[in-house]
């Protein structure tokens, strides 16, 4: 069984936490993905609507596709392109408001 990768961002899209499994997922090491946009993983022509719909989530509150396990393409270390399913959550803080978001992938 392969182990889980789990990435999370703060609300601005920066990386915070790259665990172990993402760094031989997507073979980019966890202290070079650390503190980078995520558009390190998101594939260029993916990442208009990303960030539309991820600054929309952070701004409401809510991800139409948050808990739906879902496909990611995702930027792989060599430049390839690769499509894992995760399942999106918000990272909110006591009050409600969005302080981020993580993809657990399967």
């Amino acid at each position: 069984m392969d182990e889980i990768a789990v990435v999370m961002v703060d609300a601005s899209g920066t990386i915070q936490y790259w665990s172990p499994g993402a760094e031989r997922a997507f073979g980019h090491a966890q202290a070079a993905a650390l503190g980078q946009s995520l558009d390190l993983i998101v594939p260029v022509e993916y990442r208009k609507p990303h960030w539309i719909g991820f600054r929309r989530a952070m701004a409401a509150g809510v991800a139409a596709a948050e808990g739906k396990p879902g496909p990611f393409p995702v930027v792989v270390a060599d430049g390839g392109i690769v499509t894992k399913s995760g399942t999106l959550s918000l990272v909110r803080g006591l009050d409600g408001v969005p302080l981020g978001a993580m993809v657990i992938f399967d």
